[in-house]
Order: structure tokens, then sequence, then C-alpha cells
């Protein structure tokens, strides 16, 4: 039997030849598709670990394969179309460049959009010619806007160096009209930098430099370019930590500058000093609209200063000296100040530690006023009843006020009825304030004695009243000495019930009658300055023998009577918020003690009672000097027939008698 297996190296025939050169070409042309590349990847090819379930081998036909090498081209003509357009697009722009000179592609390319940037100023050139010179990094966002009408730069730290090269940049051939350096830290150099361009520059109208301590020097730089500029309207020099020496250049500039509108200086430290000597240039300046002096530490001396500047600027429209200290001399001056200016229209006294006597003072230029348009007065220490009596003022005078700004100021559901009242007869009037409290709530209206006050009045009457004024930071004995003009050394009743109710003792009327009934323990119907003078040195006795043991306060007698008298205030809602001063509380008793004279002014009032009680040797009243520092030339406003009868030797008061 021959065997049908051929040795090795014997053919196979024609046959099998021709299938295996068939199959070798058919699997070289599908590794070089994307599907025979994906074969190969994944070894899809190599057969099967294990046998296949079916014994017939399926291989691709010709005609498959030979499909599947048309798509792949095709497809690869299709990715090599963008390609072909963009190199068109290319070839056309550089031919556009008209320039053989160029063989390399990148640099053609860089010079096309090159051409395609706008042109540099020449403040932008100057400013990076001067960034090179002095070795310095340029601004981007600096160099950009030196294109533009305004440059804001804020909170980015420069160096004196970074400040001249901006400077050279806008000294020449610059029409930026607004320039913001804010919190940069400049200091005295960078200022004098911004200075020269002050003095330079013709377009600018606007300049802020808050927060960059730019010292005295600074501050001397700038108000001296100031002088000769013509065309700066608007200047922002806030929070520079600028003191009261630096008030002298203000004053200086505000002498000879015509063109400044706006100036704002809050966040400084002028101080009573400072405040002096800025009022002496706004009083001679014609030109100032808007004056922002808040922040500034303003009282005493500088606040009645900038009131008398207010008496004769015709000009100033709108002026912010809130957060400052005016207080009751502030406050007359700046009354009196309004029943003469015609040309404010807007006045922010907001936190200036006014009382109730400082809202009546100002009710009485404001019922003299037809031009003021707004007023606020928020976060004082004023009562809901104050508030009451602005609101009536606006309503039944001449005054043209359209918003009245209380802030959180509590007031009384009869001001809300009030000013709903007005709404309807005055459309454009408005007014802000804070919380409305019910007038019938108990605590308020009640004639009878509440259960807290009958408490407080089981106590001893005269230290209740000792403790209330420790508390309220005042000395019943001052108030004895005013209210007793004719140096008997005794008040009736109704005297002490009055000079009471000016310290707002936080008792009702029938409360009070009980109080002062045990006070007259001779039953003569008068209270005598030697009951008082006993009591006081129990008060210090009972004060100095609990700050030696070693018991709670609340344990004690003053520690019992502390607590309810805090209770009843907190009921009757007249805890104040700060307690007042002593020399303030003089002053309102003084004017309340004598009749008003409505045909003198405030200022003259004040100084003439000043004047008569201090001539009636009481020493305390001496401190009250301190608000008037000018008192001797308003003592010369009182007639000198006055003066001469007045020049007698001081009365002893009681308590010196008595010692």
């Amino acid at each position: 039997m021959i065997s049908r297996r051929a040795s090795p190296g014997i053919s196979l025939g024609a046959d099998n030849h021709g299938r295996l050169f068939e199959k070798s070409v058919r699997e070289r042309n599908l590794k070089k598709t994307k599907p025979g590349i994906l074969a190969a990847q994944y070894r899809l090819n190599v057969p099967a670990t294990k046998t296949s379930q079916s014994s017939k081998i399926l291989r691709p036909k010709k005609h498959d394969m030979v499909q599947l090498v048309r798509d792949e081209v095709e497809e690869s003509n299709i990715f090599d179309v963008p390609k072909k357009e963009e190199r068109e697009i290319k070839e056309i722009r550089l031919c556009n460049l008209d320039d053989s000179d160029f063989s390399d592609e990148e640099d053609e390319l860089e010079i096309y959009f090159m051409s395609q940037r706008p042109k540099e100023t020449m403040s932008q050139k100057l400013y990076k010619e001067a960034c090179k010179t002095l070795r310095i990094t340029p601004m981007q966002m600096f160099h950009k806007a030196l294109d533009t009408d305004e440059i804001r730069v804020i909170g980015v730290t420069m160096k004196p160096k970074d400040t001249k090269a901006c400077a050279i940049a806008l000294c020449r051939d610059s029409e930026v009209e607004k320039l913001t350096f804010d919190g940069n830290d400049l200091g005295s150099s960078g200022a004098m930098y911004i200075a020269d361009v002050v003095d330079r520059n013709t377009y600018l109208i606007e300049l802020s430099i808050t927060e960059n301590n730019i010292g005295k020097q600074g501050a001397q730089a700038i108000c001296e370019a100031l002088k000769n500029n013509n065309y700066l309207r608007k200047l922002d020099l806030s929070g520079n930590n600028l003191t009261e020496g630096d008030a002298v250049h203000f004053k200086e500039m505000l002498d000879e500058n015509h063109a400044l509108r706006e100036l704002h200086l809050k966040h400084n430290k002028f101080h009573e000093k400072g405040g002096e000597i800025f009022a002496e240039g706004l009083a001679v300046n014609d030109f100032l609209k808007v004056l922002d002096l808040s922040w500034n530490h303003l009282r005493l001396r500088g606040a009645t200063a900038i009131g008398r500047a207010l008496q004769k600027n015709r000009h100033l429209e709108k002026l912010d000296i809130s957060w400052n200290g005016f207080h009751l001399t502030g406050a007359a001056t700046i009354s009196y100040a309004l029943t003469m200016n015609t040309a404010l229209l807007e006045l922010d006294m907001s936190c200036n530690r006014l009382t109730d006597a400082c809202a009546k003072c100002l009710i009485k230029g404001i019922e003299k006023n037809s031009t003021l348009k707004v007023l606020r007065l928020g976060k004082n220490q004023m009562y809901p009843g104050s508030a009451m009596d602005l609101l009536e003022c606006i309503d039944q005078s001449i005054s043209g006020i359209q918003l009245l700004d209380l802030g959180d100021q509590c007031v009384m559901d009869t001001f809300e009825k009030l000013y709903n009242d007005m709404k309807k007869r005055r459309d454009s009037f408005k007014a802000i304030y804070g919380y409305v409290w019910d007038t019938n709530r108990e605590g308020i209206s009640q004639t009878d004695v509440n259960e807290d006050e009958k408490d407080l009045i089981d106590e001893d009457p005269l230290l209740v009243l000792f403790e209330y004024a420790r508390l309220q930071n005042f000395r019943l004995l001052d108030m004895f000495t005013i209210l007793d003009t004719d140096k008997s050394g005794s008040l009736d009743k109704q005297e002490f019930k009055d000079g009471l109710e000016q310290v707002k003792i936080p008792m009702s009327e029938p409360s009070l009658n009980l109080l002062i009934k045990k006070m007259d323990k001779d039953g003569d119907g008068e209270i005598d300055f030697g009951e008082l003078i006993s009591a006081q040195k129990m008060h210090k006795e009972k004060l100095r023998d609990f700050m030696r043991a070693e018991v709670d306060l609340e344990n004690t007698e003053i520690g019992r009577i502390d607590r309810k008298i805090r209770m009843v205030m907190s009921r009757r809602h007249l805890m104040k918020k700060k307690k007042t001063e002593m020399k303030d509380l003089l002053k309102v008793l003084t004017k309340a003690a004598r009749p008003v004279e409505e045909d003198i002014p405030v200022e003259e009032k004040v100084a003439k009672d000043l004047k008569s009680t201090l001539q009636k040797g009481f020493p305390k009243m001496a401190n009250l000097m301190n608000f008037l520092p000018d008192i001797k030339q308003r003592m010369s406003l009182v007639t000198q027939t006055e003066a001469e009868g007045n020049n007698s030797q001081p009365v002893d008061t009681p308590e010196e008698s008595n010692q």
C-alpha cells in the first residue's frame, strides 16, 4: 500500500502551491489595512487554544479584502483634505506679505501676526523704555490701560521704581482722566512721583490714593502741586494716617486752588488742632462742593471750628462729619450754621455722641433752614422722644428735608403714624428708623407704681439717688448746687423733682413723689443740702466697706439697689448706651434752669449761661472751659454793664461753707 503523506522535500503539486501563495498574499494585504493592524495588535489571527465547536474554517473572501483596502484608502484621503486646505491658506497669507526674503515659515507667521496688532501709544512706549532703564518688570495691566481714559491699580505693592516708571508714562502724551492707586503702599516717595503727574498732566480730573501711607512729605507734595493745578476735580486721600501737622498743607491748598470740587479725607487723624487749621481754609474756599471728614477724631475745638467755618462757607453742598465727637458744642455751632447757610444740601452727623440735648440744639437750626435735603443722624445716643421732635420739626417748619436717616434708632408708634401722614402730604419725604415701640406697653404709660419701683422705694431713697448717679456718671451735689440759684442751701419739692426729671431718673411721677416725700425727713417741704451731704458720706462708706470685704456685690445693700435700678431702667428703656460725662450734663442743666431767649444765637446763650455760672463760684463748672476755648472772645458779646455787674467776688458754695 502506498502512503499519501509526502516526504520532506517532495512537491505536493501545482494546486497546493497556488493555494499557499494566494493565502500569503491575502495575509500580507490584510496587515496593511486598519483591521489588519488591529488584528496584529490584539493577536486575533492566532489560533485559539481550545478547539472550536465548528470544524469548518472561515476565511475572508477576496472581494471582501479588496473592499476593506479601498475603504481604508478613502478614509486616509478624507483626513488629508483639511491639512491640504490649511497649507493652501497659509501659502495665501504668506503671499500677501509680499516678502521673499523670509524662508522660515515660523518667522513669516510671527511677522504676520505682529502686523495685525494695534500700534503702541507714545505713553506705552515711554513706560516700556522707563521700565527697561530702571530694570524692572512692566505691569501688563498698567501698560494696557495707558491706552484708555481710566487706570485702576488696586492692592498691588509698588516700589518707588515702579511708581516712577508709571509717572514717566503719565506725565507725557497721556490722555488718562481717572487715576486710582489704592492700597499699593506707595509711601512718601511714591506720592511725590504722583505729585509730578498732577503738576504736569492736564487731562487728569480724578485722583485716588487711599491706604498708601503717603506721610507728611507726600501730602505736602500733592498739595503743592494742586496749588497750580486748574484741572483736577476730585481728590481722595483717605486712610493715609494724616496727622494734625498735615492739615496746614490742605489749608494752604484750599486758599489757592480754584478747581477742586470733591475732597475725601476720611480715616485720618486730624484731631482738635488739625480741625481748627483745616477749618480756616474751608471758611474762605468758594469752589469745594463735597467734603468728607469722617473718622478724623474731630472733637471739642476742632468740631466747633468746623461749625464756624460752615457759617462762613456759602458753596459747600455735601458735608460728611460722621464718626467724630461733635457732641453738644459741635451740635450748637452746626445748628447756628444751619440758620445762616443756604447752600448745604446733605449733612451726615452719624455716630457723633449726639444726645437729646444735642437734638434740641439741631432742631433750632433745622426749623429755620429751607435748603437742607438730607440729614443723617444714625448711631447716636438719642431716645425715641428726640426722634419724634425731629419729625415734628420737619413737618411744622419751613424745613425742606426729604430724607431723615436715623439708622437703627428706636421710635414710638406715634412717630410711625406721623410719618405715614407726612408721606401723604409730601411724596418725596422718606425716613429711615429702627424698631417701633408700642406707646401703651407696660412700664411706660402706667400711672400706678409697678412692683419693681415699689421695691426700689422700700430702699433708702438717698442711697437710691446716689447709686443711680454713680451708674449715670454725674453728681447729685453738683445738680443741687446748680438748681439752688438763691444759695439758700435747700430746694423745694418741685425744684428738686424738676432736677431729677432732667437727669431722667427711671421712675414714674407717683414713684418720684413718694421718693421725695421720704427724703423730706423734717417735713418742712424742702430738701436740705445737709441731708444730701450725709447721704453721700454714707454711700462712700458702704462702697469702701464692700471693697475691703470679701463679699459679692450682689449680697450687699448697694448691690441690691444697683440690681433694682437696672431692672427699672431696662423696663423703661432708659439705660444709656454710654455714660454721659459730668461736663455735658451740667451744661444741659445750666441751660434748662434758665428761660430760653429766642432773640440771641445759641452760642451766645451758652456763653452767657456759662459765664454767670462760673462767676457764682461753682468750682466744678471750670472744666467746661475745655468745651469753649475761646470763651473770652464770646464773653465780649455780653454787654459791658452786665459784665461789670457780675464781676463781684465768687460766693462760697454750700459745700465749701459746710467744710
